[in-house]
Order: structure tokens, then C-alpha cells, then sequence
């Protein structure tokens, strides 16, 4: 008798351990079909092509395994390990990294916040999803950068992750949270460091983040990049919009915002070489039963250390119908205004696509 109480202890007590942890399986296909009409000046032709969503996509395809354990007291400790895959061609996206898209170790608690090590989103892409109905998807988003005489032209800066972070979240301090974030600069990188304000409260949302890097060639500070996004929920619809300014902009090697940075020479009526870009950008979102439309403008300024200037800006529309709570279909174009829209591969852009995910 006492070895099946005994039995029946030992069963409760596994079952009661196994209760504490979870495992989560995820994943999300998004697959899209585009055409990019070129500017009369940029040197390029019309394309028609099928991507995965990493390219005129609302999300970029992948699959992953979260995991959370709960120590007692209060304390958790999670792993998260995401993969970006190519739809289109079965390939892995992030430059073919196994876990490219994130892949860290946290431990966190309701009184002390959480901590995260590894590879991971940098505190501005956040931000700046926040700032367009789009967040930083589609051909209609702020972060999607263009081709400027076949050369990579970013709009507003977006990395979006980074390798080797540290980050500190602390907890709900009311309706605010804080974070901050530094990678070391290991191997060839850049040192990389971020701060993040978030208040968030009665539809009310507005965060700010400020990130800057350190030239492991010459220890000087570079890439400093201010984002300020804000979004209010009218009930009916939405209204979000957003700032960016960039400074002391360099190519080099780094980590943060400046990954985004392959090139910073602008060829329009002048070609030259900037190192400072402003933009803003402003949208809304009309929800209509299953089916949202959405509507945003972006432009940008490129600021050349001659003085010389140029700009570029983004009208877009779209909308999307949810069939389901995990399945939905996507139409977006995008139209080029501004100095240099003459000179880019996607002066026009339309697309239409499914996202599923699970």
C-alpha cells in the first residue's frame, strides 16, 4: 500500500514539474507575387517576380521553438530559437544563418524585469513598426529600402537585429517601460548600444529610442540614429505616425541600426556622398469588419557632407482580409514622389499575397 502511495507521490510530483514548463512550437508562411515599375533615370527595368515575404512581403517567412520554465518564485527563464526561411526557394534567409532571425536565452521576473542574451531585434524596430499601419512590411513601410541607380538606398534606418546583445527590460513601471541595449563588438563589429522609452495606455501609444555605435578603427562614436513613433486607437480607426533622424552616418562594419548602411552615396540630378538623413511618416487604419484598408506617406531627406541635399518620399495604399485568425490575404501599392524618384527601381510597386501562420 505505501508503494502505490508512494507511486502515486512520485507521479503527481513529475506531473506537477512538467506543468511548470512549456515548449511552443511556431512558424509563419507569407508568399507574395510583385511588380516594380523603374524610374525613366535609374538605369533599371521593370520586374515581375514571386517573393517571399522578406521582399514586398508583410512578414518574412520562418519557423522557430519557444521555451519557458518557471523557477518559483516568481522567476522564469526562456529560450527563443527563430529561423528565416525563403519560401520561394526552400533556402534559409539571413544570409543562410540556421537561427538567423533570433535566437537568445532570457531570465525574467515581474519585480525585476527580464535579461536577454543572443542574437536579437534591436529596440528601434519596434519602434518604428509602431509609427505606419504596416509595421515594417510591405511595400508600404517606411524600413523598406531602395534601389538608387543600383545602388542600396535605406529610407528609415532599420537593421533590424543585431548579434552578440545584452538587453535589460525593466518591468511595468504604470504605463511605462524602459530598455536598454549593448553589444560588445566582437570580432570585426562595431560596438552597438540603445535605449527605449514606451508609454502605452488608453490607446495611447508613443516610444522613442536613441542608438549609436562605436568604430572599433577608431573609436569614434558613429551611426547615431533617433526614432520617435506614436499611435492612437480613435476606436473607428487609427492614426500612427513617426520621426527618424540619423547622424555621423558611416558604411564600416557594425552592429544596431547602421547594418542597414551598405552605401550612403545618392545619384539623382547630383551625385553625393551624405552622412546625415530626416524623415517622417504618416498613415492610418480603417478596420472594416474582416477587412482592414490602410494608407500611408513617408518621405525622407539626404543631407551630403558638401551640402548638397535630396530627398524622396512614399505614397502608399493597401488593405488585407483576415479569413481567419491566422490566415490573410494582402494588396499594397506603393508610388514614388520627390527629387530622386526618377532614379530608383521602384518608382512603382504593387503586390498581392497570403500570410498563414501557426
Amino acid at each position: 500500500m505505501k508503494r502505490i502511495a508512494l507511486a502515486a507521490a512520485l507521479t503527481a510530483l513529475a506531473g506537477a514539474a512538467s506543468a511548470q514548463s512549456t515548449v511552443t512550437l511556431f512558424g509563419l508562411i507569407d508568399l507574395n507575387v510583385n511588380k516594380s515599375m523603374a524610374g525613366g533615370k535609374s538605369g533599371a527595368a521593370d520586374l515581375t517576380a514571386m517573393n517571399d515575404g522578406t521582399v514586398n512581403g508583410l512578414n518574412g517567412s520562418r519557423w522557430g521553438v519557444r521555451t519557458s520554465e518557471d523557477l518559483g518564485n516568481g522567476i522564469r527563464v526562456g529560450a527563443h530559437l527563430e529561423a528565416g526561411i525563403l519560401v520561394d526557394t526552400g533556402t534559409s534567409a539571413q544570409g543562410g544563418r540556421a537561427f538567423g532571425r533570433q535566437i537568445f536565452a532570457s531570465v525574467s521576473s515581474k519585480e525585476a524585469g527580464e535579461v536577454r542574451l543572443g542574437r536579437q531585434y534591436i529596440l528601434s524596430d519596434s519602434v518604428v513598426g509602431a509609427g505606419n499601419p504596416y509595421g515594417n512590411g510591405g511595400v508600404w513601410n517606411p524600413t523598406t529600402s531602395v534601389t538608387n541607380v543600383g545602388k542600396n538606398l535605406p529610407m528609415f534606418l532599420n537593421a533590424p537585429r543585431a548579434d552578440n546583445i545584452v538587453q535589460y527590460q525593466t518591468p511595468a513601471l504604470g504605463p511605462v517601460t524602459l530598455a536598454a541595449q549593448i553589444a560588445p563588438g566582437e570580432g570585426t563589429n562595431d560596438r552597438f548600444h540603445g535605449l527605449r522609452a514606451v508609454y502605452s495606455a488608453a490607446g495611447l501609444y508613443v516610444g522613442a529610442t536613441y542608438e549609436w555605435g562605436e568604430s572599433r578603427a577608431t573609436g569614434k562614436t558613429n551611426n547615431k540614429s533617433v526614432s520617435l513613433s506614436a499611435n492612437y486607437d480613435f476606436g473607428k480607426f487609427k492614426v500612427k505616425g513617426g520621426l527618424q533622424r540619423n547622424s555621423d552616418l558611416a558604411t564600416g562594419s557594425g552592429n544596431g541600426a547602421a547594418v542597414g548602411v551598405s552605401n550612403l552615396v545618392v545619384t539623382g540630378d547630383t551625385t553625393f556622398t551624405f552622412d546625415k538623413s530626416n524623415g517622417w511618416t504618416l498613415g492610418g487604419e480603417l478596420p472594416m469588419g474582416a477587412m482592414t484598408l490602410a494608407a500611408n506617406y513617408t518621405r525622407m531627406t539626404y543631407d551630403g557632407t558638401n551640402g548638397a541635399s535630396d530627398d524622396l518620399g512614399k505614397i502608399a495604399v493597401g488593405g488585407w482580409y483576415a479569413l481567419s485568425k491566422s490566415t490573410l490575404l494582402y494588396v499594397g501599392a506603393s508610388f514614388a514622389t520627390g527629387g530622386l524618384k526618377d532614379y530608383i527601381s521602384q518608382e512603382k510597386v504593387m503586390h498581392a499575397g497570403i500570410r498563414t501562420s501557426f
